[in-house]
């Protein structure tokens, strides 16, 4: 995850505008788009070279590029959080029967329906700024988001994309999956390709 993370600020020096908008979002849903992750969180900022602006004026434009949803989780003047999700994958995730046990704890039910569970989430998400639940929507395993809220400062197995607590070698893999995505979003963006084609070469998955 460093070196993808290295390969990418490389990468992106230099670069403004809708440019930079595109490939680092790009960049950071990559694995939404390949439908190995059901969802990313992204807060978009002025604070950092427009990127609240750049999303107001872009924002239906990229999205009609991608095949991959946005939930406005919270706004505040000039800043932004949004979940991207592939639908799918993000419904089959929630609904698990390993996770929707978990969900019930804070309000979500077995009966709504997707749009209704993103509801029940920017109500957390507004109560608690960012709800432990948030790890099941990310596609972090159960046993993980339940550990580290008991963990009671013990330590974890390992930090990468989240702490793991238990069951590293499976974390290992899908934090594997996660670069690939990044690396090759890299190569794409690099070669100028168009958005609507990175994210179609994306989704393929090979």
């Amino acid at each position: 995850m460093e070196k993808c993370l290295y390969k990418f600020t490389d990468f992106i020096e230099g670069v403004t505008g809708k440019v930079y908008m595109i490939k680092l979002i790009t960049y950071s849903i990559s694995p939404v788009i390949s439908k190995r992750k059901p969802s990313s969180i992204i807060t978009v900022s002025n604070r950092y070279k427009g990127m609240y602006d750049l999303w107001n004026i872009y924002g239906e434009e990229y999205l009609r590029n991608i095949n991959v949803d946005v939930f406005e989780i919270k706004k505040d003047k000039d800043c932004l959080t949004l979940l991207f999700y592939d639908k799918a994958l993000l419904k089959s995730t929630l609904y698990h029967k390993t996770n929707i046990g978990f969900l019930n704890k804070f309000g979500y039910k077995e009966d709504m329906d997707l749009e209704e569970f993103l509801g029940v989430l920017k109500k957390r998400y507004k109560e608690t700024n960012c709800p432990h639940e948030l790890g099941i929507f990310l596609g972090i395993p159960v046993e993980d988001v339940e550990e580290f809220i008991n963990c009671n400062g013990r330590k974890c197995l390992y930090c990468g994309y989240w702490k793991v607590y238990k069951n590293k070698d499976r974390a290992m893999k899908i934090f594997k999956e996660y670069d690939e995505s990044r690396s090759k979003a890299i190569r794409l963006l690099s070669d100028n390709i168009d958005i609507s084609k990175v994210a179609k070469i994306l989704s393929l998955n090979n």
